[in-house]
C-alpha cells in the first residue's frame, strides 16, 4: 500500500561514519611482584575507581612493614623524641649531658686560669684543667655528631617504612577510574611481575565517536555542533553526542578531517568498536525536506531505496536514510 511522503523543516546536517571507542583504556599493572591470591573481576564487570581488581600476597609485604615500623620506633626511642616532634640534637638526654659536664669541665679551667694568674696554683694544675675542658669539648662534639647520626637513621627508617607501607598496599591491584573490564589477564596463583598487565579497564561512558569528514565540509564542522548517532545494534534509535575535538590537520591519505564526538553512555547499549552512523547538525537554520515512513524504504547491503508513484508507473528512487531528532 502506499504511505504518504512529509515535508518537515529540518536543520542541515553533514553525514559522517566512524567507530565508538572508549573514553579511556587502562592497561592496569601489577605495581610490585606477588603471587596471586584472588581475582575479583572477570570480563564485562563494572568497577568503580578505587575497587580491587586483583589481590596479590600480602603476608611478606606486612612482614616487612612490620619490622620497618620497630626500626623505626627504636629510632625515636634512642633520640628521645615522639613522632611528630621536631628534632633538637640539644634536647637529647646524651648530648645535653655532655654539653653540662662540658660547661662544668669550662668554668673550672677558666677559675684554675686566674688562680694560675694571682699565683695562687701551679701551672701543672692549670694544664690538667685545660686538658679536662678540651676532653669535655671534644666529647660533647661527638655527641652532638651521634644525635645527628641517629636522627638521619630515624628519616632513613621512616623512608623504609613508607616504602613498606606502599609496598604493602601494591598488593591489592584497583581500578584507576570507574569502567568496564574489556580483558582479564591473569588467574589465581600465578606469580605477577612488576609491571605485568593484569586487567584492561576501559571507561564506556561517554564514548568518543571518532569520525572522518570531507575535506570540502571540514571548514562547516565546529566544536559544540549536536551529533545524531546510529549503530547496526540499535537501528531506528538515534542517539546524541557532541563535538568535543576537531583535528588540527586533513589526513593526506583520505582527505579527510578528523572528528570525535562525546557520546552520553548511560544505559550501557553502546559499546567501544561499534560501527556508527552520524549526522553532524550544523547552524544556519532549519529547511524544508522530504520524508518517508522507515516502513517504505527497502534496502540492500548500504544502498537504501524508495518506490515512488509518478502518474500511472512506480519509479525506484535511492535515497540516504539518515536519524530524524524528534
Amino acid at each position: 500500500h502506499f504511505q504518504k511522503i512529509v515535508t518537515r523543516q529540518l536543520a542541515p546536517t553533514i553525514s559522517a561514519s566512524g567507530t565508538l571507542a572508549a573514553d579511556e583504556t587502562s592497561e592496569v599493572a601489577a605495581p610490585g611482584p606477588g603471587v596471586v591470591v584472588k581475582v575479583d573481576v572477570d570480563v564485562g564487570s563494572r568497577v568503580k575507581k578505587g575497587d580491587v581488581l586483583v589481590q596479590l600476597d600480602p603476608r611478606d609485604p606486612s612482614l616487612k612493614v612490620q619490622q620497618a615500623n620497630a626500626a623505626t620506633a627504636q629510632a625515636f626511642a634512642r633520640l628521645g623524641i615522639k613522632s611528630g616532634e621536631p628534632f633538637d640534637a640539644n634536647k637529647v638526654a646524651d648530648v645535653r649531658a655532655a654539653k653540662e659536664a662540658m660547661d662544668l669541665a669550662v668554668a673550672d679551667a677558666d677559675r684554675t686560669k686566674s688562680l694560675v694568674q694571682s699565683g695562687s696554683v701551679s701551672e701543672a694544675t692549670w694544664d690538667q684543667a685545660r686538658t679536662r675542658a678540651e676532653q669535655a669539648r671534644a666529647q660533647y662534639d661527638a655527641a652532638h655528631n651521634g644525635a645527628q647520626q641517629a636522627d638521619a637513621a630515624l628519616l632513613a627508617a621512616q623512608a623504609q617504612a613508607g616504602q613498606a607501607q606502599k609496598a604493602m598496599s601494591d598488593t591489592a591491584i584497583r581500578a584507576p577510574f570507574d569502567g568496564a573490564v574489556a580483558e582479564r589477564r591473569i588467574s589465581p596463583g600465578e606469580y605477577a611481575q612488576t609491571g605485568r598487565v593484569v586487567v584492561v579497564l576501559v571507561r564506556d561512558n561517554p564514548l568518543r565517536l571518532q569520525l572522518e569528514v570531507a575535506e570540502a565540509d571540514a571548514g562547516r564542522v565546529a566544536i559544540g555542533q549536536d551529533v545524531l548517532v546510529t549503530v547496526a545494534s540499535a537501528p531506528g534509535k538515534p542517539f546524541h553526542g557532541v563535538i568535543k575535538r576537531v583535528g588540527a590537520s586533513v589526513k593526506q591519505q583520505s582527505r579527510a578531517l578528523p572528528v570525535e564526538a562525546e557520546v552520553p553512555n548511560d544505559d550501557g547499549r553502546l559499546k567501544p568498536g561499534f560501527f556508527a552512523r552520524a549526522e553532524i547538525i550544523l547552524p544556519g537554520g532549519e529547511s524544508p525536506a522530504l520524508l518517508v515512513p522507515r516502513s517504505a524504504i527497502g534496502t540492500t547491503g548500504s544502498t537504501s531505496r524508495v518506490f515512488v508513484r509518478a502518474r500511472r508507473r512506480v519509479v525506484e528512487r535511492l535515497v540516504a536514510a539518515h536519524p530524524v531528532p524528534r
